[in-house]
């Protein structure tokens, strides 16, 4: 089973290593069309409820397809859309024997339901975020009403709201999708669209499909708060960690610090908010806090551990680096699910008590109910159920500091909302990207300021690629 926003991860890295989705599409279609056909034979009358994005584009295809031995029509409702899709558009110049009617009306859609043996509703997928509404709500309640036989593509239309399709079927692609039900979703099958193997197991431009959207109405703090407790030892890992995390857009960055170390900090950083360290100011940040970070050029002491175990009981979704790593090894920190540790070999032994592998983070992850992220030529990141692998980067990244980043970056994308997980992979995946970056344009002459400074075109970069507004 996979998170809905897995296909879409799928789908962009397909793109990055393919430079083309339509084969894609082809093959759902193509799915939709051989499941119909083992299920049903021929001679049917098939109707067809399209919308204008991909979905929509698959079953432009699958009704190319049964057309040759059914009677196929097709309506299209564009939800006041002026035109389709690029991909579906293509997919539409493919219907040959079939006719498509555009935005009819509610007695007009009800007579091809009249005239049809079976329904296939590929109307909206899994990129719908919202209630249904208008011409897609009316017609989600008139299929239904209908006592028709209906396929769904890939997910039903509505799924996870309060109204949505209820198929018979629906034929998903690759693996189920989260939340999926025979109450919801029918007889579920399950299809292959020629998806690799590795586009599944490796991280790639596609993990960019968990970062978060930004409402339109919104305002300080709703797009997340972290909490950056580093650098009380070694002030230049706290304030490199506290840069990085602004590449993932949080609204505030709370950094606390020791009364000796305020000038030290206040005088690097201008975008984050530096606290002097009390009891009570630590917890009224950890209050509002939707993501921490702790430990990264932290130190050893008896202070650091109380404030660990602070912030480790606070219930807040957290980065342990470094000496908090060593702490949690050493049993002062109770480990617990919402934690992600960012060690390297020997921290992982420190933590783990065994040698580090792919084998032995799966089963420390999985038994603590935690994420690791085991850094290496090839980043593991893993919660036991499911692990990718982050390759790539360079060899100049073996200097200080690139850990810090990636403790960081993976703080501000869990305080803008993102699973432990999927924050980790994404934070591995631009920081290895971004040591790529540099590499290609500075050879090995460059340093952790440059590496910060590229954070944000490196995101800006993939997240037009992922939206479809520039390349790679």
């Amino acid at each position: 089973m996979i998170e809905l926003d897995e296909s879409k991860r799928l789908d962009i890295n397909y793109l990055e290593a393919h430079g083309d989705l339509y084969p894609l599409m082809k093959n759902a279609g193509k799915a939709v069309y051989e499941t119909i056909k083992d299920f049903y034979g021929g001679g049917r009358n098939i109707l067809f409820i399209c919308g204008p994005g991909n979905n929509g584009g698959d079953g432009f295809i699958a009704a190319a397809l049964l057309g040759l031995e059914n009677r196929v029509r097709i309506v299209l409702l564009t939800g006041g859309k002026a035109k389709v899709g690029e991909m579906s558009e293509k997919a539409m110049s493919e219907i040959k024997n079939a006719s498509i009617i555009k935005n009819p009306a509610k007695n007009v859609i009800q007579e091809h339901i009249k005239w049809s043996d079976i329904i296939v509703d590929s109307l909206l997928g899994t990129g719908l975020r919202r209630d249904l509404s208008g011409e897609y709500a009316s017609a989600v309640e008139i299929i239904n009403k209908s006592g028709k036989p209906v396929i769904s593509v890939d997910i039903p239309t509505g799924f996870g709201n309060a109204l949505q399709i209820r198929p018979k079927m629906t034929v998903t692609f690759t693996d189920t999708k989260e939340g999926m039900t025979p109450e919801n979703s029918g007889e579920i099958v399950i299809r292959s669209i020629g998806i690799e193997k590795a586009l599944i197991e490796n991280a790639g431009a596609g993990e960019i499909a968990f970062f978060p959207e930004y409402e339109k109405d919104t305002h300080k703090g709703m797009n997340g708060r972290l909490l950056m407790i580093a650098g009380w030892a070694y002030h230049g890992s706290g304030i490199i960690a506290s840069r990085a995390a602004m590449a993932a857009l949080p609204d505030l960055v709370n950094v606390v610090v020791p009364e000796n170390k305020y000038t030290t900090f206040t005088s690097s950083l201008h975008e984050q908010v530096v606290h002097t360290y009390s009891k009570s100011v630590l917890t009224s940040i950890l209050e509002n806090a939707t993501g921490a970070v702790i430990g990264p050029g932290m130190g050893y002491s008896a202070l650091s551990k109380e404030i660990m175990n602070t912030v480790a009981k606070s219930g807040v979704n957290i980065v342990l680096d470094a000496e908090a790593i060593r702490m949690a090894g050493e049993g002062d920190i109770e480990i617990r699910k919402g934690m992600v540790f960012t060690p390297h070999s020997t921290e992982f032994k420190l933590l783990t008590g065994m040698e580090p592998g792919r084998e032995n983070a799966e089963k420390f992850a999985h038994d603590r109910n935690c994420v690791i992220l085991l850094k290496g030529t090839t980043d593991i990141i893993t919660t036991g159920e499911n692990t990718i692998l982050s390759h790539g980067g360079s060899p100049r990244m073996a200097m200080g500091g690139t850990g810090d980043i990636l403790a960081g970056l993976t703080g501000g994308f869990i305080s803008r909302g993102m699973s432990p997980f999927r924050s980790a992979v994404l934070a591995s995946f631009i920081n290895k990207k971004n040591g790529e970056d540099m590499e290609k344009y500075s050879s090995y002459w460059f340093g952790i300021d440059d590496m910060i400074e590229n954070l944000n075109p490196m995101m800006r970069k993939y997240y037009a690629f992922a939206h479809g507004t520039g390349n790679l």
